[in-house]
């Protein structure tokens, strides 16, 4: 792993989130190449993943929430659960496969209740949740695997969401950082959180999720909670580009851009993320890095605050207060 252009003195004060996307958590050499990443991490920060449901699952449960043949529905369980067994038994040892393999039944159960209800809003949300479900588990107990205290989080404890005067569903996000504050003040420091991104809860504790790339925002917010020193997000191309550059080859990346700017173009529809992906770090002055886990020691796009070397001086001196008072 390359040296992380952030990095400050004190590895383990640091917090970071590292949010990992379909294609990284969507087969077996994916996953084993998160856990060479998060291993890594580890050695040099306090790291808090959040995970998206593994690649395609997504649209297989939006087929699922549309349909109403109920043989059908069951085709598309089954569909479901094969996956999740198959990559589950590419990467996890017997015993904990056999852990996975009773939550997986548990969740699919479920899932199958969600589904007999009939057409609902808040029932499509519990449908189309149940990917992160059953993708931030399988994380968890690889990880565990590999010698790291992870367990998975529940991201309805976190994130709270209300009906805005419109009618849709937004994020309460004073919330959602006191929500996530209290959750991580009593998070033991030797756990490695796995967190569900996409979904939240409402005032009744009922799931609603962010909409589509609504796992960034979750890492977003949950970063600005916590007081993250940088937001990672993961995927299988190495940073930001002036267009996709698995259809484009004239494509340009880009190696640093103002967290200001990117926010812009984002919410224009320009960058393909969550139409508010940045806000929350943008207000708290997080610096974001978006890097390819196929490429790990690439550069990627840095994305930075215009008011990043004051929070940095700030930063230090508090780490230099630290530091003294221990002396």
């Amino acid at each position: 792993m390359s040296t992380d252009p952030i990095q400050e003195a004190g590895g383990h004060h640091l917090v970071k989130v590292l949010k990992f996307g379909g294609t990284s958590v969507g087969s077996a050499e994916a996953l084993g190449r998160l856990v060479g990443i998060v291993a890594a991490e580890s050695k040099m920060a306090r790291p808090l993943l959040v995970v998206s449901a593994l690649s395609g699952v997504t649209d297989l449960l939006h087929a699922l929430e549309k349909e109403s043949e109920p043989k059908r529905q069951q085709v598309l369980m089954r569909k479901l659960a094969r996956r999740h067994l198959a990559l589950s038994g590419e990467v996890l040892d017997h015993d904990r496969h056999a852990e996975y393999l009773n939550r997986l039944s548990d969740r699919i159960e479920n899932l199958r209740d969600v589904v007999r209800r009939g057409p609902s809003a808040l029932r499509s949300h519990a449908i189309w949740a149940s990917g992160e479900w059953m993708s931030a588990p399988l994380v968890a107990l690889l990880l565990q695997q590999h010698g790291l205290n992870a367990e998975w989080v529940d991201a309805r404890k976190l994130i709270h969401v209300v009906k805005s005067a419109s009618g849709s569903w937004v994020v309460d996000r004073n919330q959602t950082r006191a929500q996530a504050e209290r959750w991580f003040h009593h998070l033991p420091a030797d756990k490695l959180p796995v967190i569900t991104g996409f979904l939240g809860a409402d005032d009744d504790g009922r799931v609603v999720t962010l909409g589509r790339g609504g796992s960034d925002y979750s890492a977003s917010l949950i970063a600005e909670a916590v007081g993250a020193s940088k937001f990672d997000r993961w995927t299988d191309v190495d940073g930001l580009y002036t267009a996709d550059p698995r259809k484009n080859e004239q494509a340009g990346r880009f190696l640093y851009l103002l967290l200001e700017d990117a926010t812009t173009w984002n919410e224009a529809n320009q960058l393909g993320m969550h139409a508010h992906a940045f806000e929350p770090v943008l207000h708290a002055c997080i610096p974001v890095h978006v890097r390819s886990t196929r490429q790990p020691q690439g550069d990627g796009t840095l994305i930075l605050p215009a008011h990043l070397p004051k929070r940095v001086e700030k930063d230090a001196r508090e780490l230099m207060d630290r530091s003294n008072a221990a002396m």
